[in-house]
């Protein structure tokens, strides 16, 4: 049997699935307009709401295509939400609070058959980089400790300087950067790790991106997957960038 919860999130009513493979939303009766859904979301780049009027990167404006190709008749908001975010992630809303409500709500509906992805740790200090003897490299260790094959098939990056691979079975795969910023990311890629299997993820920085840059710097690597719970899995380095 299937059980229909109905969920209020902030005048979007999501409808769960209580059974193994359930959607995160369903259809409902009706129709938005694709500007109602665009300041739900915020433009990786400069962490300001979607603005067709104002598209301040190549990101955004796939962010808004998107959104404008999911808008057809007969798909309702809680389609569309539920597509973008299965794509750009729960860090993806401006109402945090949102995220929150419905990251519970997939924990409590999660199949105990499922992939689960692990990185550890969640955020590593490079220390001193400096520009002088260019791009460095740090590993975070990754792993699937659920039940079924975990499949991962995308990465982002929150700046160019930033990049990252998955290293699995003695073999690196292709880079991912933030699109858009030098590195042209790679279409029909994916990796599949079974359970109990180890992987890494190597992550690059160039400190010779930013020249002017000398100080603190935080940069977000983000690895999506099969995972129902994290499929967008945020992981960060620190570091000081020097001459």
């Amino acid at each position: 049997a299937v059980v229909l919860m109905l969920i209020p999130l902030g005048g979007i009513i999501w409808i769960k699935k209580n059974a193994i493979g359930g959607s995160i939303g369903a259809s409902l009766v009706g129709q938005v307009s694709a500007a109602e859904i665009y300041p739900m979301f915020s433009c990786p780049c400069c962490g300001q709401p979607l603005d067709k009027n104002k598209i301040c990167c190549d990101q955004a404006q796939e962010r808004i295509d998107f959104i404008d190709s999911s808008v057809k008749p007969g798909v309702s908001d809680n389609d569309v939400v539920s597509a973008y975010i299965k794509k750009y992630g729960l860090n993806s809303f401006i109402d945090k609070n949102k995220a929150k409500e419905i990251k519970e709500e997939l924990v409590k509906n999660a199949p105990a058959e499922r992939p689960i992805i692990s990185i550890s740790p969640s955020s590593l200090d490079l220390g001193d980089v400096s520009q002088k003897k260019g791009v460095v490299f740090a590993y975070f260790d990754l792993k699937n400790e659920g039940k079924k094959d975990l499949v991962i098939n995308s990465m982002d990056t929150s700046c160019g300087c930033t990049s990252a691979a998955i290293i699995f079975d003695g073999q690196e795969g292709p880079r991912f950067a933030m699109p858009g910023h030098g590195i042209e990311n790679p279409t029909g890629w994916r990796v599949v790790i079974p359970p109990g299997g180890i992987a890494q993820l190597k992550v690059y920085y160039d400190p010779t991106v930013h020249k002017d840059l000398i100080g603190a710097v935080i940069r977000e690597i983000l690895v999506y997957s099969n995972d129902p719970i994290d499929f967008e899995k945020k992981v960060q380095i620190e570091l000081t960038q020097v001459n």
